[in-house]
């Protein structure tokens, strides 16, 4: 049957004997579903998912799919995707409707170095709404086709965040630059599964099950690669749902750092090889986060043949770190960041680019001249964004200072988890742990020690910093929520990005909401309806596997509220003000308080020492300014100031000792309006817990 026969069938009795039931976009339609061709055949392919794919194409053949109608409910942009293998490339493709007219213009087909390894390539149309059967024509051939899709180009409707660059050692707004301070949280067992964070309860084989490359492993053997990719999606597309992302941003996040495995872009089945379902779960969180006024950071958490120590699981497999001696895994890794580089390129809510993380199955100078390699690589194909030089388990040294390179927009990271694994991890539980992480964010007189010394570092080479992962919750009971507040305050105080390790954790049990024995995430699931089996992958079907990663989506969720207050809570008049919840200071230090109501003070005050807040005072006037202070000496002076101006003085008396405690009272005049407010130690030795502002 010629063209234009065929178009004549498909305007009369012919196509009237097809029963067929149109599909939305987006739609994907299999090669071999044509109702109608010329000149293609049919084979088995090992493209994922299986079944057949089109092949011996020449020019002049056509492929018609009058039997698949795609309706396109909204005129517009639309891609069309295309699976193709090509042994030599040279092919070309007229994407049209099934009889022949419209045409919507052509594609040409690259080589693919193998008829079976396969690619997806894509055009751009524009397709007006209404019922749709389209066609492929064939203007030159020397490919194989398995599928192709249709697939809306998605139309912002939320205004796109500004860009952000290096300007010294801090993160600023590229189109102002002004300071943009980050907080956030990482994606944890979303895109690369740590078990731990699901508490432990998959199984296989009378053991747990400990790492990605088992879980995969043993579904792939049970139930082949198609359907092991098939359950693996319906957990990635239940885990993490827009409802994390609105818990997230109520909870005070403005960045979300996403760790991936290597194989949720790359095809590992066909190296060198995008996936076709590569960016649907970077894409979609870049852009759920950027709705809410959250950036990414897209951290590559797995490489390929592992780059964390031997015994690690995080970066998807237990065992040798192969990235490091395989020269191949090396390549298929520079790869891989030139496509992310490429598809990421000017989108703005991508704040930067963390090229390996932990990547300590190497010594420090190894990892820095391959992370100089890697950021060359994305260089090339990326002019603008922040590219992160991951910090090794001994620090940043090895890179030297990035900005002699001549470099712009870099960025080193380390990830600071006091308290755990030999950082100080012998204090107690709460109070301990509080006091710990109190002096580890706070200098020494002298201005050095812990945290400090690591600002003055990052300050000398004038290069911006993240800390990428840290807990400041875990262990401290009832201190959690307000220290997690005061780290972000502190790191931010510094210049610093930071964000903590993890959004979510999951147990078998679940919790009642009580924060004083929280677990690792911000938020877990709920004991009361929220509980979880245990799975064993070894004997659970995959009906039962498929129900079992379902239940993430649905799960009764609780948020640790102790968190949640603490990283809202704002200065405000008519409230007490916590002393130690300062935005800038100079010289001070916090300690755990045996106070009325707990909680930390401010302390190690100085002749000169300063504490600023920033403040609303609602309406000009009189206030009665209350300090609650302790001191064993008498003749201390604490002032109100504002930009240098004495508000009010206050003697602090002798109360009988740093933690008993009194409270003093005296009236100021304030004026109205947002205003930074500080507690000035005019005369210093004593200890404040907290200040309050009541209008008179």
């Amino acid at each position: 049957m010629n063209k234009s026969l065929l178009a004549l069938c498909l305007g009369g009795a012919l196509f009237s004997q097809y029963s067929v039931s149109q599909v939305n976009t987006p739609a994907t339609i299999q090669a071999e579903a044509y109702s109608h061709m010329n000149g293609v055949q049919l084979e088995a392919t090992n493209d994922t998912g299986g079944g057949q794919n089109v092949g011996w194409i020449d020019a002049n053949d056509w492929l018609s799919y009058a039997n698949s109608p795609v309706n396109i409910t909204t005129a517009g942009a639309y891609d069309i995707e295309y699976r193709i293998a090509s042994q030599s490339g040279g092919g070309n493709i007229t994407f049209e409707e099934a009889g022949g007219t419209p045409g919507y213009g052509s594609i040409a087909v690259p080589s693919t170095g193998g008829w079976q390894t396969w690619t997806t390539i894509k055009q751009r149309v524009n397709l007006s709404a209404g019922v749709h059967r389209f066609g492929i024509k064939v203007n030159a051939g020397g490919f194989n086709i398995n599928w192709f899709r249709v697939v809306p180009v998605q139309t912002q409707t939320w205004t796109p965040l500004p860009a952000i660059k290096q300007s010294g050692s801090l993160w600023v707004n590229a189109n102002t630059n002004q300071r943009v301070d980050l907080r956030g949280t990482n994606l944890g067992n979303w895109l690369i599964q740590e078990f731990w964070m699901m508490g432990g309860i998959i199984s296989h084989n009378g053991g747990a099950v400990n790492d990605q490359c088992t879980l995969e492993s043993v579904m792939a053997q049970r139930f082949g690669n198609a359907e092991k990719e098939r359950l693996m999606k319906v957990f990635r597309d239940n885990y993490i749902t827009t409802r994390d992302f609105d818990m997230m941003k109520a909870m005070g996040m403005n960045v979300v750092r996403i760790p991936f495995l290597y194989s949720l872009i790359e095809d590992e089945y066909n190296p060198y090889n995008v996936r076709s379902d590569a960016w649907q779960y970077l894409d979609w969180a870049i852009n759920e986060a950027e709705k809410r006024g959250m950036y990414t950071i897209l951290d590559l958490h797995g490489a390929v043949g592992g780059q964390a120590a031997a015994s690690e699981q995080h970066d998807g497999c237990i065992g040798a770190a192969q990235l490091w001696t395989n020269a191949n895994y090396w390549d298929r890794t520079k790869w891989l960041w030139d496509v992310i580089a490429q598809r990421y390129n000017g989108r703005s809510a991508v704040a930067a680019y963390d090229l390996l993380n932990e990547p300590w199955g190497t010594d420090a100078t190894t990892l820095a001249n391959r992370s100089y390699e890697l950021f060359n690589v994305v260089r090339a194909k990326d002019a603008n964004h922040i590219i992160l030089l991951p910090g090794h388990n001994s620090g940043i040294d090895a890179y030297g200072n990035p900005n002699s390179r001549g470099l712009t927009n870099v960025s080193t990271w380390m990830h600071f988890y006091p308290g755990l694994w030999g950082w100080n991890d012998t204090a107690t539980y709460g109070a301990g742990q509080a006091n710990m992480h109190a002096n580890w964010l706070h200098c020494n007189q002298n201005g050095t020690g812990e945290s400090c010394d690591w600002r003055n570092k990052i300050n000398a080479i004038q290069t911006p910093f993240l800390v990428g992962e840290f807990q400041p919750w875990t262990l401290l009971g009832s201190y959690g929520g307000q220290m997690t507040r005061k780290t972000y305050d502190i790191y931010n105080s510094y210049g610093w990005a930071a964000t903590n390790w993890a959004w979510k954790t999951t147990s078998a049990g679940g919790s009642n909401g009580d924060t004083s024995g929280w677990a690792w995430g911000m938020i877990t699931n709920s004991n009361n309806g929220g509980g979880m089996s245990n799975l064993n992958v070894s004997s659970a079907s995959a009906a039962q596997i498929e129900s079992w990663f379902r239940q993430f989506s649905t799960q009764p969720l609780v948020r640790n509220e102790s968190i949640a207050y603490w990283m809202n809570w704002k200065a405000q008049t008519g409230q007490r003000i916590e002393a130690e919840m300062f935005k800038d200071h100079s010289g001070i230090r916090m300690e755990t308080t045996t106070d009325t109501d707990g909680g930390f003070n401010a302390g190690s005050t100085d002749d000169n020492d300063w504490m600023s807040y920033p403040i609303n005072i609602p309406t000009a006037g009189n206030y009665t300014l209350q300090v609650r202070v302790a001191s064993p000496y008498s003749g201390g002076t604490l002032v109100l100031s504002r930009n240098g101006t004495d508000l009010g003085v206050v003697t602090v008396p002798n109360t009988g000792g740093w933690q008993n405690w009194q409270t003093v009272s005296i009236t100021v005049n304030l004026q109205a309006g947002q205003q930074d407010l500080a507690i000035f130690v005019r005369k210093g030795g004593w200890n404040i817990n907290w200040w309050q502002l009541t209008k008179q």
